[in-house]
């Protein structure tokens, strides 16, 4: 057997030349794929490094990079941006109906207690007045306890662990317990509301809480709010190897999350959040990284369509399925969602690079090189493209 193959290796006629006119058409049809790919890399190339500048942005109904606004990842609600203006001219009362008026809709009422603790973590004279008025009112202690974990993230900072300071970080893990204790409090006086257990989930991730303490607040949470939006995207970034878990759990939790959901639930943005992050952990680019299945960007598109008009939490999942289709070369579509993003673009996965408006105009600029359109060069008629 060994000679026999030895033999068939050694035949003159298995090493016959290709014949010359088979090389000529090779040739032939070769060198135009290899100019169209070195092209098509250059072009690649640029759009990453130079965004859309030297592109006639306006051409594809979008902003100019000046007009981005970073502060924001979606439009602001005026009812919320007036309770926070009142709590921070003294008055609490404003904040306290907004999250009133909220009632049993959790994940509203989780965005409006957001809002007023990260106002509380800059000045919290008006919410002592509150809490010192109603001792025993629930939500000034979610809202306390909330606003005790925006401190402690703000002195530890957004970098990576290995980029922050000991000396922050040694502050941040001093103040993590102070919000956990004053949630359990808040617990205590609304046994019904999953707000403060968001609150214990978040706090459980910098204190890098074992697994099984972590699963007891974690159904504790879903006990009384099974498809907290924002509980979950807490969730998830606990089981991410970069904090207490690793790419399988998180890509798991994901999965069985999103599975669970109700259709056209937004958090079928939950795998597309996973992938991100396990791309993440190798040398790929941010913040346009992570593969994605048709079916995973269908549902996401699904929950989109089908989520009403303001919900705060459309944007958020919206700039994450931009990226997407960005990535999967689907740049007329994610040229759709851009336009209905702008000119918000603080939000992820835009915020994980320094400069989150040269982030999202890059991103704009490869979805219009893989939109299938000639880009137009700034200056040049709209109407000779």
């Amino acid at each position: 057997m060994i000679r026999h193959v030895i033999r068939s290796h050694a035949d003159p006629k298995a090493r016959r030349p290709m014949p010359l006119m088979l090389q000529y058409i090779l040739t032939a049809l070769g060198v135009p794929v290899l100019i169209w790919a070195a092209w098509s890399t250059a072009r690649l190339a640029r759009a990453n490094r130079k965004g859309t500048a030297g592109i006639h942005i306006a051409a594809y109904v979008l902003l100019s990079r000046e007009e981005l606004d970073p502060t924001r990842g979606g439009p602001p609600e005026p009812e919320v941006a007036d309770a926070v203006r009142a709590v921070r001219a003294g008055d609490w009362r404003p904040g306290a109906a907004l999250l009133a008026a909220a009632g049993q809709d959790w994940d509203l009422r989780w965005h409006r207690l957001s809002a007023l603790a990260s106002a509380a973590a800059q000045d919290e004279r008006w919410l002592s007045d509150w809490r010192a008025e109603r001792p025993d009112d629930p939500d000034a202690a979610a809202v306390y306890a909330e606003a005790l974990l925006y401190r402690a993230w703000d002195a530890r900072g957004e970098g990576w662990a290995k980029d922050t300071p000991a000396e922050r970080m040694t502050r941040f893990q001093q103040m993590l317990p102070a919000s956990l204790h004053a949630a359990q409090a808040a617990a205590t006086l609304a046994p019904d509301d999953p707000s403060p257990w968001v609150t214990m989930v978040t706090a459980a991730r910098g204190l890098a809480l074992p697994h099984e303490e972590f699963r007891r607040l974690w159904g504790e949470l879903t006990a009384r709010a099974p498809h907290h939006f924002y509980g979950h995207l807490s969730a998830l970034q606990y089981w991410c190897a970069k904090w207490c878990g690793s790419d399988r759990l998180a890509n798991r939790f994901a999965q069985e999350a999103a599975a669970s959901a109700p259709p056209q639930s937004l958090l079928s943005v939950l795998p597309l959040e996973a992938a991100f992050e396990r791309a993440l952990q190798g040398p790929g680019p941010v913040p346009l990284a992570g593969r994605h299945t048709r079916s995973e960007l269908d549902a996401v598109r699904a929950a989109l369509a089908a989520a009403p008009a303001g919900d705060p939490r459309a944007p958020l999942v919206r700039h994450r399925l931009a990226a997407a289709l960005t990535l999967a070369g689907k740049g007329s579509e994610a040229l759709d969602h851009f336009r209905l993003l702008e000119p918000f673009v603080g939000a992820e996965p835009w915020t994980y690079h320094p400069n989150p408006v040269a982030a999202y105009d890059r991103a704009r600029a490869l979805a219009i090189l893989r939109s299938g359109k000639r880009a137009v060069a700034a200056g040049q008629p709209v109407g000779r493209r």
